[in-house]
C-alpha cells in the first residue's frame, strides 16, 4: 500500500464528516508536512502543527488529524530512512583527511589494568594518502604531548620519569583511520550477527539545537574487544561524527573509558604538530 493511502485510510476511520473539499485540502496539507518531514527532519514538529491549523476546522477534527498524521509520519521516518542513512556518514566524513579530537579518557583506552579516571585528552590525527590509516598523529593528556609521530619516527614522552622513548616507526596502535574507514566497519558489523543491540534515535543538541542521531550499539564478542557498548552522535545536517562515548560493557553501565566531546574536521594539519621537542632534562631512549 502507498504512504498517501496510508493517510486516506486515517482520515476514513477518523469518520470526521466534514465537506468533501475541505477533507481533501487537509489530507494535501497533511502530505504536505510529510514531505517536509522527509527532507528536514528538526523542522517537522512545527511544521506539522502550524499547517494543519491554518485549516479552517474545529480544534477536534485538528487533534484527530494531528494524531493520524503523526502515526503516519513515524511510520514512514521510522520504515524509509531519508533522515540519515550510515552511507551519508561514510561519504561525508570521507572528505577529509585530518582530524581533532577533544574529550576525556582513561588508562584503559590503552591498558587492561589502568585506572577508569577520566582526564582531559586532545588528539591530532592526518590519514595517509588512501585514508586507509594514520600517518601523523599527536596526543596530549592534561595538556602534555605523550605520544607524536610524524608518520616516520615516534616519541613517547612518561612525564614521571621524565623519559623520551624514540621509535623508528609510526604509532602502530593509530594505524586505523578513523573516519569512513570505521564507519565502514560499522556497517559491516551491523549486517553481521555479531551486536546485540543496534539502536537508532533522534534527539537536538541542547546547546545548538541542532538534530542528532544516535547510534546505541553493543556486543559481547572479542572479537571486537568485546563486551563493548558504545553511543556514536552524529550531526543530521552535516553527516559527521561528531561525539562518541566507550564502555567496557554491553550494558551502558558504569564510568565510560572514552567520552569523545568535540570532533573538528580539517582537509590537512600543519606537518609541526607532529614534530617532538625534547623536554628539558629529558632521558631519551633510542634503538
Amino acid at each position: 500500500m502507498k504512504s498517501a493511502d496510508k493517510i486516506k485510510q486515517y482520515f476514513k476511520k477518523a469518520e470526521l464528516g466534514i465537506h468533501p473539499e475541505t477533507d481533501e485540502q487537509v489530507f494535501a496539507d497533511v502530505l504536505q508536512a510529510r514531505q517536509k518531514f522527509r527532507e528536514n527532519v528538526p523542522a517537522v514538529p512545527d511544521n506539522i502543527w502550524r499547517i494543519i491549523m491554518k485549516n479552517p476546522m474545529t480544534k477536534i477534527v485538528a487533534a484527530v488529524l494531528v494524531v493520524a498524521c503523526l502515526i503516519g509520519v513515524f511510520m514512514f521516518y521510522g520504515t524509509s530512512g531519508v533522515a540519515w542513512a550510515i552511507e551519508q556518514s561514510i561519504e561525508a566524513v570521507s572528505q577529509y583527511k585530518a582530524v581533532v579530537v577533544e574529550g576525556l579518557e582513561s588508562e584503559r583506552t590503552w591498558r587492561e589494568d589502568g585506572s577508569l579516571e577520566q582526564k582531559p585528552f586532545k588528539a591530532w590525527a592526518v590519514a595517509n594518502k588512501d585514508q586507509t590509516m594514520v600517518e601523523k598523529y599527536r596526543h596530549e593528556a592534561e595538556g602534555i604531548p605523550f605520544i607524536t609521530t610524524n608518520g616516520k619516527k615516534t616519541w613517547r614522552y612518561d612525564l614521571q620519569t621524565n623519559t623520551v622513548r624514540i621509535e623508528n616507526r609510526p604509532y602502530i596502535a593509530s594505524e586505523c583511520w578513523c573516519g569512513g574507514q570505521f564507519l565502514e566497519q560499522l556497517k559491516s558489523f551491523r549486517e553481521s550477527v555479531l551486536p546485540t543491540h543496534w539502536e537508532e534515535t533522534y534527539c537536538k543538541d541542547p546547546r545548538t539545537g541542532k538534530q542528532r542521531v544516535l547510534l546505541r550499539i553493543a556486543w559481547l564478542t572479542e572479537r571486537f574487544n568485546g563486551p563493548r557498548s558504545i553511543v556514536i552522535e552524529i550531526d543530521v545536517e552535516s553527516k559527521l561524527l561528531v561525539g562518541l562515548k566507550q564502555w567496557e560493557n554491553a550494558k551502558w553501565e558504569g564510568p565510560a573509558t572514552l567520552v569523545v566531546e568535540k570532533i573538528t574536521y580539517h582537509k590537512n594539519l600543519p606537518d609541526e604538530l607532529f614534530e617532538f621537542e625534547i623536554p628539558e632534562g629529558a632521558t631519551v631512549i633510542e634503538p
